[in-house]
């Protein structure tokens, strides 16, 4: 009996050491209890007649990586036509800009959504409008040590050179919405962006076509300590590497997989009088290395996913289960109006997986993988 008191003081001692150690700090990332495979597809479209229901323009397949490839949930952001597309398990938001309708509707916003954990299922957080926001293709996330960064890829117009824009903490805006920094990209025209996996690294990667075609590298863009309202010119603050991609037509978004290793690419040529367009999913294996490039340099892909039976006319997005053991890739089609998966290892003239077929445009796509445990 005497080491009765003994045994309650340690347990006493245990209890207080497990509730002061064990609790999550609140700005760490969210957790899997179990893996989850949620894929969010954007649609282009807009409903311009008001006196009918509007169009869902975010679909959920959840999950993703199962028999039934069918969405679980449809949803209508608000927004004005969707284009990017960037969900953030840190952030735990979705991100969506508009396609601002090519000139029929004027929305120069990008909606800022929640999202429920155990669904998938956004609701609205807020709103980050700005004038300058006219033709937005590409968005991409970065948190780190408290600091909150929305990267934001603007097409130019005419005279106008296309844009990068900042937007830091992007969840608090309820509306209009300053710019922290622009950076001009010259003659780059830009689409969709990414940084790499790792938490600390601030390397920007982006999709470029025109004259340039292939992956952009903007190296510790994160770092560069500029000041706020920071106006950089293409030639102040150029990329540190142009992957360019020769001979395979127009590219548009791209994914890149730390895991795997992985880099895909979608890209089409374009069709002329005669021929039809042509869709390809360039695979870049053993991808670090030439991500890690410093200058201008032609890469070739390992693999290509193309042909008659893969179904792939224009894609515009492409998206890699970055999780161990992962086994598939996305990849949305603008002109079929079907999302595809194909095995991460597939290559040449093979058939989908699975397809879903849809009567809306999907133009981009973020899937959220995470095994157990883990964040991304």
């Amino acid at each position: 009996m005497k080491s009765l008191p003994l045994y309650i003081t340690l347990l006493f001692f245990a209890i207080v050491t497990c509730l002061t150690s064990c609790v999550r700090e609140d700005d760490e990332p969210a957790l899997a209890k179990i893996s989850v495979s949620r894929l969010y597809i954007s649609f282009s479209e807009f409903q311009l007649d008001e006196s009918r229901p509007p169009y869902n323009n975010i679909d959920i397949i959840d999950r993703a990586d199962t028999l039934t490839f069918e969405p679980a949930l449809s949803y209508n952001s608000g927004i004005k036509g969707g284009a990017g597309i960037s969900f953030s398990p840190i952030a735990k938001f979705i991100f969506q800009s508009s396609a601002n309708g090519a000139g029929s509707v004027n929305d120069t916003s990008i909606q800022v959504m929640s999202v429920n954990a155990k669904t998938g299922a956004p609701a609205y957080k807020g709103l980050i409008s700005n004038g300058l926001l006219r033709n937005v293709t590409g968005l991409a996330y970065h948190y780190n040590k408290g600091s909150e960064n929305l990267y934001v890829s603007n097409l130019g117009a005419g005279s106008n050179p296309s844009h990068i824009y900042l937007f830091q903490k992007p969840g608090n805006f309820r509306g209009k919405a300053k710019r922290s920094q622009e950076i001009a990209l010259g003659t780059l025209t830009p689409w969709t962006m990414a940084f790499k996996n790792t938490e600390d690294n601030a390397d920007l990667l982006m999709s470029v076509t025109g004259e340039k075609r292939g992956i952009a590298i903007f190296r510790d863009i994160l770092r560069k300590n500029l000041p706020a309202d920071s106006v950089l010119t293409a030639t102040q603050f150029p990329p540190k590497a142009v992957l360019t991609i020769a001979n395979q037509g127009e590219v548009r978004g791209f994914s890149y997989s730390a895991r795997q290793d992985l880099l895909a690419v979608a890209c089409y040529t374009a069709g002329t009088e005669g021929n039809a367009k042509v869709g390809r999913i360039l695979l870049f294996e053993k991808a670090s290395s030439l991500l890690s490039a410093t200058g201008d340099r032609a890469i070739e892909p390992t693999r290509i996913i193309t042909g008659s039976a893969t179904g792939l006319v224009r894609p515009l997005d492409v998206a890699i289960d970055n999780r161990d053991g992962a086994k598939y890739l996305y990849v949305a089609d603008g002109d079929t109006k079907i999302v595809s998966r194909f095995l991460i290892n597939d290559t040449g003239n093979v058939a989908p997986n699975k397809i879903k077929q849809y009567t809306l445009t999907p133009v981009a796509l973020s899937l959220d993988a995470r095994g157990p445990g883990e964040d991304l």
